[in-house]
């Protein structure tokens, strides 16, 4: 049996605790970490590239990932946001690698994708509450950065199209991209962002509706100690992905069932 071998695009908080994680725990074969000038692997190099950088390094460099026959798991879901990407990344093309999508903070899209699978959905929303400093933008006005800063009170900072909302807080909102890829509803769904001072825990409440039912689905997630716009969760679904693609393609994996 192969064992995997696997990169990381990206040097931040997020795969660096998830390359330790895979160096004391896993099977794999680190091939090593893709920083921002560095040359990108090709299919002959690495089996699948986790990618855990922005939204703008992913839409720069994922492309030739796959080009390069190389899979890559994607945890800036929010670049989907942008159609040209989206399409880009989501055609099967012989050859070419593919993207898997992390659920990373968020849950409950199991559900979600069973739903749409029976048709499209009738309502897809989301509300993320976080402390008013994870959130400050840099294109956002002094006066409002100044008011999250002092975080003493509760201001709605979006509320409209998901797909908007994931570009305007690229460090933020990609749970709300991950919910409405899988729900299909780009033009539909809606994401409401909230800087909450009493938010101890980074919350998200999903919902979705069809025809065979409903999902309502609260998750809390404690935010990264080093990185408070992430929350510290985001590490270990990246590894559960990874795991799962490990043993779904055949290779040396910890013993354990893949979930679809």
């Amino acid at each position: 049996m192969a064992d995997l071998r696997v990169a990381f695009l990206g040097d931040g908080h997020i795969n660096r605790v998830l390359r330790l994680a895979v160096e004391q725990s896993r099977p794999y074969r680190v091939v090593g970490t893709i920083g921002r000038d560095d040359e990108l692997p090709d299919g002959a190099d690495v089996d699948v590239v986790v990618e855990a950088a922005t939204q703008d390094a992913a839409r720069g460099r994922v492309p030739a990932l796959l080009a390069a026959g190389v899979d890559v798991i994607l945890l800036s879901i929010g670049a989907l946001a942008e159609p040209a990407f989206r399409e880009q990344t989501t055609r099967t093309v012989p050859g070419h690698g593919r993207v898997i999508a992390c659920t990373g903070a968020i849950g409950g899209l199991d559900q979600v994708r069973a739903l749409r699978a029976a048709g499209p959905l009738h309502a897809v929303s989301i509300e993320s509450r976080k402390l008013p400093a994870t959130l400050i933008q840099t294109w956002m006005p002094d006066d409002l950065q100044r008011a999250l800063r002092r975080g003493d009170s509760e201001i709605v900072l979006a509320d409209g199209l998901a797909a908007e909302v994931a570009q305007r807080f690229p460090a933020s909102a990609n749970v709300a991209a991950a919910l409405v890829l899988a729900a299909d509803a780009w033009d539909t769904a809606t994401a409401r962002v909230v800087a909450d001072p009493a938010a101890t825990a980074t919350r998200h409440e999903v919902h979705a509706a069809g025809d065979l039912g409903e999902v309502r689905v609260v998750v809390t997630n404690t935010p990264s100690p080093e990185r408070p716009r992430s929350s510290a969760v985001v590490a270990w679904a990246a590894l559960r992905a990874l795991d799962d693609y490990a043993r779904l393609g055949g290779f040396r994996a910890p013993d354990g069932m893949p979930f679809l």
